[in-house]
């Protein structure tokens, strides 16, 4: 019998991790008001962990019987399996409050040109492609030093249309 509960404790423990790399996410909702979660992943995962645990525990110094060890191992496990289901429900349940994404940090990463040269702690222009279109905006360094025109920078953040950028050649070096 204690081969049973590690077995069910170490299918419980792998069960897991794979709902940890793939989610227990639906592929495709139905509805609108479809649960968004697979219910089965999280109680199948509460369960075998739960059974394994208590049944070894219950079962290892021989103070229950295996028969009475398994039916209190399997209580605990349904008991267990409910509650994690019930948690796992409510968070896939939960909407942030607000967009997370910053607007300021949409440009981070795009490569520009210096068209007008950026003093030390001064304020220049670049010129970058979005979305097919030029677009020139006022820029300034991340650490205040100077930047000659033609060259090419990496955009950090966007902030009241000032762009805050970094020599391209100093971020090709810390990639």
């Amino acid at each position: 019998m204690t081969y049973l509960f590690l077995a069910a404790f170490i299918a419980g423990l792998l069960l897991g991790v794979r709902v940890m790399f793939f989610g227990a996410e639906r592929k495709r909702r139905r509805s609108a008001d479809a649960l968004p979660l697979r219910r089965s992943e999280p109680a199948i995962v509460g369960f075998l962990l739960m059974f394994g645990v208590a049944g070894y525990l219950l079962t290892r110094r021989g103070t229950v019987s295996s028969g009475t060890g398994a039916l209190i191992a399997a209580l605990l496990g349904l008991v267990w399996a409910v509650l994690v289901t019930r948690v796992a429900v409510a968070t896939a349940r939960l909407q942030p409050e607000h967009d997370p994404e910053d607007p300021r940090f949409a440009l981070q990463g795009h490569v520009a040109i210096v068209s007008t040269a950026i003093p030390a702690d001064g304020e220049g222009t670049i010129t970058f492609s979005e979305s097919g279109a030029q677009r020139t905006v006022r820029a300034r360094t991340i650490d205040g030093t100077a930047i000659a025109g033609g060259e090419e920078v990496c955009i950090e953040r966007l902030e009241d249309d000032v762009a805050f950028v970094e020599l391209w050649a100093i971020v090709e070096q810390r990639l």
